[in-house]
């Protein structure tokens, strides 16, 4: 018992100077683009498995826009991490989140066309 305290208030000491220096909004926007990150490559992986199974054209953009989504947030994450000051982020960054709307937007349209197609040859 008192071998396992010793260990704790040691660990406290070695970890409680480390929580102490990083403000509290740096470690949640950490954590939100690491949660961000993980969700997005799952959206990749799933997308990819459903484009695999249907064979549907339009979900080629989706995978295109969750993978750049995905490589948005590692990027970010890695500037913030970091520090990363390069003079293209200013140009990377929105041109990536433009570059997601335009392949959702494509996706979206492609379904409406395919569908007026069926409809119209009923």
């Amino acid at each position: 018992m008192f071998i396992i305290r010793v260990l704790d208030i040691r660990e406290m000491q070695f970890i409680e100077p480390l929580i102490q220096q990083i403000p509290i909004n740096d470690v949640i926007e950490a954590l939100l683009y690491a949660a961000g990150t993980v969700l997005s490559a799952i959206l990749v992986a799933l997308s990819i498995s459903a484009y695999r199974r249907s064979g549907l054209k339009k979900l080629q953009y989706a995978v295109i826009a969750f993978s750049l989504f995905c490589g948005f947030l590692i990027y970010e994450n890695l500037e913030n991490l970091f520090g990363i000051d390069n003079p293209y982020t200013d140009i990377i960054i929105p041109s990536m989140g433009l570059a997601i709307l335009v392949f959702f937007f494509i996706a979206v349209i492609k379904k409406g066309v395919i569908d007026k197609k069926l409809f119209y040859n009923q």
